[in-house]
């Protein structure tokens, strides 16, 4: 009976998530994107600062509860997540289904900017690991994400086909958070996209064209951001595969068309989840949300992607 009661539960999600939208949805999908041309270099270096962008769906808006970190990360580091953030590294986030930002500006990383604000996301992990590499230029974080849509309906690029809404949004937020940026006098260089994102479609029907479309996703977002991308070099593309929880019928599917797609980019990264012993069936205790990550993973899905930050794309 629990089972198909979640099972249920979780058919309105999407729905709901996506009605919060329309609006963005009606606003963005006239039309297409805008080509930048090419930036102004500047001798300036100690302008330069390095840009990461999050994109995705619920486990990267972030859905994993504040309240049980005491518990499972400990007081001591509860304390700091929930705290002042980290040095050198600032986020200006959106997750437009929750209707939670940073409301244009780049505050602190800190627990409660995921979907609301007793919710959190990767932010904080990533934030953790990056201040304490130490890099040699500051770190902004530009987060969007949307928790129930899909790579082959909302994230669609235009490459394969109709350009779904939250596509355009991503690339339309980065741009202007990039140009915040510039207004006050820095130069971004956008290093890296982080992606964590998948689980709508392994749950779909479409679940086995996901690697043609993220090929196209990662292909298009290079080119609609490459005005900001680093002299000479590709945005690095960091995948996090989904987890093998039972709603996500074809998971396997989907974390192969992952893995593929990175063994054959040398700047696409694939971070294995399921290896790495994220879990999903703890929290809320007794009744967990098996969907989203526990309080402890999501704080280790942001330390990993903060370590191939730090190993290959970072200047450290």
């Amino acid at each position: 009976m629990r089972k198909a009661a979640f099972i249920k539960k979780l058919r309105f999600m999407p729905m709901i998530a996506l009605l919060a939208g329309l609006f963005i949805f009606l606003c963005s999908c006239d039309g297409g994107i805008e080509e930048l041309g090419t930036r102004p270099m500047i001798s300036d270096t100690d302008r330069e600062v390095q840009v990461v962008v999050l994109l995705g769906q619920s486990n990267a808006e972030g859905c994993s509860h504040i309240e049980y970190l005491s518990d499972t990360v400990g007081s001591e580091k509860a304390a700091i997540y929930n705290g002042d953030g980290f040095f050198g590294v600032k986020i200006a986030f959106y997750n437009p289904g929750g209707g939670n930002s940073s409301q244009g500006e780049y505050v602190n990383v800190k627990t409660g900017q995921g979907y609301n604000e007793t919710l959190f996301g990767p932010e904080v992990g990533m934030a953790e690991g990056i201040f304490e590499a130490n890099p040699t230029k500051p770190v902004y974080i530009i987060k969007y994400a949307y928790g129930g849509t899909a790579l082959e309906n909302q994230w669609r690029p235009s490459s394969s086909g109709k350009m779904g809404f939250l596509y355009k949004g991503a690339v339309l937020y980065v741009r202007e958070q990039c140009k915040k940026l510039e207004d006050a006098g820095l130069y971004p260089y956008v290093k890296a996209i982080c992606w964590m994102q998948g689980e709508s479609d392994a749950a779909g029907s479409k679940y086995a064209e996901y690697e043609k479309l993220e090929k196209n996703f990662v292909s298009d977002l290079r080119k609609d951001l490459k005005y900001y991308a680093a002299p000479d070099k590709n945005i690095a593309f960091i995948d996090a595969g989904i987890s093998d929880s039972y709603i996500w019928t074809n998971y396997l599917s989907v974390n192969a068309a992952k893995k593929k797609l990175a063994d054959a980019d040398a700047d696409h990264y694939y971070i294995d989840t399921i290896a790495e012993g994220l879990k999903y069936d703890n929290e809320p205790y007794g009744s967990p949300d098996i969907a989203h990550y526990d309080s402890a993973s999501e704080i280790k899905l942001g330390n990993l992607f903060a370590d191939v930050l730090v190993k290959n794309v970072l200047d450290i």
